[in-house]
């Protein structure tokens, strides 16, 4: 690396300087502000391991002078000096001027509650280096920016957790191919000479049935050369959705915590059975002290089984003198084991007959503690689930096209600029821009509205949408973590994981509780030591450990799930179906409530509601004439057309000819004689002119919120029908309610703003927010919070999912997408608007009872 050219010149060159004297991460910590402070350096990153430090900035004699005065020893490395190179700098924007890796993940292991995050981010932070770190609890996760990622898993060990760094699921330019035939070694030899010929840095490595290339060429080029020399195969997707593998994570630990419970519920009921029914031996009895060492024995085993995980974490915190509600739990049931052991060793430990034995009560506190854990784990799973489900709108394969020879390829191997086919009635795999053809696309997954919208060449299309007409080819533009739904993906889990769950009530808590708890034992202890008659060691011993005993939190474990299970049930009575315990807490507290217009507020499908005819024409005759033409459509709007002449049993007549323009209308030829139906520039492009009374009509109608659909022949108009997405019947009643309750409502869809005011107007709503994308109803709801609102949002949609994490409670019409349900904490059976207010009674009730619950529960152990 080349040197400045005078130590006292400031330097816009990286430079490496030879640090002595430090012996540990402090060290570099100290020797790294110390650089910081001197004047012009812009970045720099310390090596504890490789002496080193490499700087950005500053005069390198200053520098060295900064470092000494800090206490250690620095030179420049010459020309001449062995340089182990330190991993490549790189600038942080955003006025971070530190010197840190790319970021990297860190899977991080035996995380369970909101001061292990606390812990893990605090130790990754301690790295020299370090400029950033998020750990995420639902994921298991540590995203880090800078500092040397060994050191960063160390640190984390070191702390008690388990952890080891993300490596990527293959190598850059890997893909795996699976072949028809390729046993043979005269197979692979000449499938290596038919890949390799011209390319000599290629890699194959053959496992079966299939050749792992190793390339920068085109996974679909490999492809179509091995199809040229013969051989038949596929590219294999090797994309693992790491949002499934946590949900799958999550049963599993789901399934564990059941076990567990009921290891522990089976020994301990058995145990109190056995004891008020008399079937148990007396202590003092000849087979009293066996029988009771096995049960001991046992009621271990079941503790280790059932609670290890409680203990472990207990050991943890302790090494850092801390404590949670686990290690309450730990010195509770271990306490009440001890106490039980020590009177089964010695029966008159406790003069007068104190030999009561607490066995029961160990495994039984576990018991209860894993099933609320269970309900727990169920909450937070909604999340890996939401997301699995915004990924599965996506098709996980494309049909490339590369010199006119059309090949199908995992999504995951697609590059930009890549050309991919679509066809009628299929999803579009990924973000692109139209180069042929044309065709309308269904983006209800974005906007809402279940129009469609016209495409031709040049628009962009987004990767989940659906084509509904037109064969079209696009042109890739965004890949990965850039494309549209990979944002709203991200939105969702930013959204989700900013939620406070209810539990924290609970472990802010015991940062009081257990540490005044274990004092409480401690000072106890001394008392009846020192003043308690003889034997005073047995009478102290007995009386700390019966206050931790008594103290174990098996009413604060249970106050919240106990609570929730008979809220859920009962708002599953009234077709509610509460998924997040989180909502509980937010929808009692509710003051704004924001609401999608399609499908919540409406029906969600169009409907005829009025045909306007001209003079001397029949409306039965126009809507006959409509039917059939869109009896031939793929349109929306023509199920709608047909459905209402269906209801008036009109009969249908055949058509010929007929024709459909993308995003205009629809021609055909009835009984000899060519028929029009479209919008109104669809007309005009036929040269028919519109009669002025119908005009108006009809503009009054789009005004308040309808859609003009226009008949005519070659000659003239003959009328107009008019179809609007009606308000639900109970809609008016709902909202009426929710005002009763005290919730402002605010209207928030994709709509345009003619149709939206209209239907604001209609049901009174004076705060309208329309033609908003997915992350516009987001900042809606951020925009809210920030006034200090506590936010409801109600949609049916994917474009809805966003804004249904966001909010402090989402609420999912039940006829909606999966996604908006599986991003909702409430899902609202039906479609019916009336159940939130009835929702949000029932999480004011159970919200209640959790804090009666509480309140006894720290009655019960104070006294």
């Amino acid at each position: 690396m080349s040197q400045p050219g005078s130590a006292f010149e400031p330097s816009d060159q990286p430079y490496q300087l030879a640090v002595e004297g430090m012996s540990c991460e402090h060290c570099a910590s100290a020797v790294e502000r110390a650089v910081r402070e001197v004047v012009g350096v812009t970045a720099v990153r310390v090596s504890l391991d490789r002496k080193q430090a490499e700087v950005v900035g500053g005069a390198p004699g200053q520098v060295v002078g900064a470092i000494e005065q800090a206490g250690y020893g620095a030179k420049p490395m010459a020309d001449d000096t062995p340089v182990c190179p330190l991993p490549a700098m790189q600038e942080q924007l955003s006025g971070n001027e530190s010197i840190a890796n790319p970021d990297y993940a860190i899977q991080v292991g035996d995380m369970t509650c909101s001061a292990c995050v606390a812990s893990v981010e605090q130790a990754i932070r301690g790295v020299a280096g370090v400029t950033g770190a998020a750990v995420n609890l639902v994921e298991k996760m540590a995203q880090v920016s800078g500092g040397e990622p060994d050191a960063v898993v160390q640190a984390i060990i070191e702390r008690g957790y388990a952890a080891r760094i993300v490596e990527p699921s293959r190598p850059a330019g890997s893909f795996l191919i699976e072949l028809e035939q390729a046993g043979s070694e005269a197979d692979r030899e000449r499938i290596r000479e038919l890949l390799t010929q011209g390319h000599a840095q290629m890699e194959l490595v053959f496992s079966g049935p299939g050749v792992r290339v190793i390339t920068d060429l085109h996974p679909a080029d490999i492809l179509l050369r091995l199809q040229a020399g013969g051989y038949r195969g596929a590219l294999r997707e090797e994309f693992v959705d790491p949002y499934l593998e946590q949900a799958a994570e999550a049963k599993k630990e789901i399934h564990r915590s059941w076990h567990r419970a009921l290891a522990a519920g089976i020994v301990g009921a058995g145990l109190m059975a056995g004891e008020m029914s008399g079937l148990t031996p007396p202590l003092n009895s000849a087979a009293g002290q066996p029988f009771w060492s096995v049960v001991a024995f046992i009621c271990l085993a079941t503790m280790w089984f059932s609670g290890r995980n409680y203990y472990v974490t207990a050991v943890k915190k302790a090494r850092y003198l801390a404590a949670n509600m686990d290690t309450l739990i730990a010195l509770g049931t271990s306490a009440a084991w001890i106490s039980s052991v020590m009177v089964i060793v010695n029966p008159d430990f406790i003069p007068g007959g104190g030999n009561h034995l607490y066995l029961d009560a160990s495994v039984m506190i576990l018991a209860f503690l894993q099933f609320g854990h269970a309900l727990e784990v169920r909450a937070k799973r909604t999340t890996s689930e939401a997301i699995g489900s915004l990924l599965g709108l996506v098709p996980k394969t494309a049909m490339l096209t590369r010199d006119g020879v059309e090949v199908e390829i995992p999504v995951s191997l697609l590059r930009l600029d890549d050309e991919v086919r679509v066809r009628p009635g299929e999803k579009i795999p990924i973000d692109g821009e139209l180069v042929t053809g044309g065709s309308s696309v269904d983006e209800s997954m974005l906007s809402g509205e279940s129009l469609p919208v016209a495409k031709t060449v040049g628009d962009a299309v987004t990767g989940g949408s659906i084509n509904r007409t037109g064969s079209f080819v696009f042109r890739v533009t965004r890949l990965g973590e850039d494309t549209t739904l990979a944002h709203i993906i991200k939105m969702v889990k930013q959204a989700q994981l900013s939620k406070p769950p209810i539990g924290r009530l609970v472990d802010k808590v015991s940062a009081v509780f257990v540490p005044v708890v274990i004092a409480i034992s401690i000072l106890t202890f001394f008392i009846w030591h020192q003043f308690a008659p003889e034997p005073q060691l047995a009478y102290a011993l007995t009386t700390g450990i019966a206050v931790l005993v008594i103290a174990c939190p098996c009413a604060l474990g249970l106050a919240t799930p106990i609570a929730i299970m008979v809220g859920t049930a009962r708002a599953a009575q009234f077709n509610i179906l509460i998924r997040n315990s989180d909502a509980l807490q937010s929808a009692s507290q509710l003051n704004t409530l924001v609401v999608d217009k399609t499908g919540t507020l409406t029906e969600g499908r169009p409907r005829v509601t009025s045909v306007l005819s001209r003079d001397g024409e029949s409306t039965t005759d126009i809507l006959q004439m409509s039917a059939s033409l869109e009896n031939n459509s793929e349109h929306p709007l023509a199920e709608a057309i047909t459905l209402a002449a269906g209801e008036q049993g009109i009969e249908l007549l055949p058509v010929e000819e007929f024709l459909a323009v993308s995003g205009r209308g629809i021609r055909g030829r009835i009984d000899g004689r060519i028929w029009y139906l479209g919008n109104r520039q669809y007309l005009s492009e036929q040269d028919i002119s519109l009669p002025d009374s119908l005009l108006q009509a009809a503009e009054e109608q789009a005004g308040q919120g309808g859609t003009p659909v226009w008949l005519a022949n070659a000659e003239r108009v003959t009328g107009v029908l008019i179809l609007k997405d009606p308000v639900r019947a109970d809609t008016p009643s709902a909202i009426a309610q929710l005002r009763r309750l005290g919730i402002d409502i605010v209207m928030c869809t994709g709509d345009n703003r003619s149709t939206a005011q209209a239907v604001a107007r209609e049901l009174g709503i004076e705060q309208v927010h329309s033609e908003v994308l997915p992350q516009d109803k987001l900042s809606v709801i951020a925009e809210l919070q920030g006034r200090g609102r506590t936010v409801g949002m109600v949609g049916d949609g994917v474009n809805d999912a966003p804004a249904l994490a966001q909010a402090d409670t989402g609420f999912a019409i039940g006829s909606g997408t999966d996604v908006a349900i599986d991003n909702a904490d409430i899902t609202l059976a039906g479609d019916s608007l009336a159940h939130v207010s009835t929702a949000i009674r029932l999480s004011a009730a159970t919200i209640l009872n959790i804090k009666q619950n509480l309140f006894g529960a720290f009655i019960y152990n104070i006294i």
